[in-house]
């Protein structure tokens, strides 16, 4: 009976923490995130091949909105992109290395975003 409700209380704690310890960005303000920074393909809604850097997180965090479309639960995944070219050549200079990036994060609402949060990148540097 004991061997049960312990591992009742360990499976309990083991499920619940990650979403516990999610910290919370707010979409479309400023934030920071560090992790691993890949690469990976993706396909459109149509088909066409897309590729996607993606920083891979070493804590859950979610993301907090004005509308509950923004909102999404904890993940430790980011989709980054940046308009400006030169920073963008950054970001792929720094896949396979751990980053600490700064941007304005959102949720995934396209086909074409390939993780929950989608965070545009003001800054990017190794850890």
């Amino acid at each position: 009976m004991r061997y049960r409700l312990v591992l009742a209380c360990l499976a309990a704690t083991i499920i619940c923490a990650p979403a516990a310890q999610a910290q919370c960005m707010k979409a479309m303000g400023e934030a920071r995130a560090q992790g691993y920074l890949t690469v990976g393909r993706f396909s459109d809604a149509a088909g066409r091949a897309e590729t996607a850097y993606i920083l891979r997180l070493t804590r859950p965090v979610c993301l907090d909105g004005a509308e509950d479309r923004e909102a999404r639960k904890g993940t430790r995944r980011v989709h980054l992109f940046s308009p400006d070219a030169r920073l963008g050549r950054n970001i792929q200079r720094l896949v396979g290395r751990n980053v600490i990036v700064s941007g304005t994060p959102f949720g995934q609402h396209t086909s074409h975003h390939h993780a929950p949060i989608v965070m545009t990148v003001t800054d990017i540097r190794t850890r």
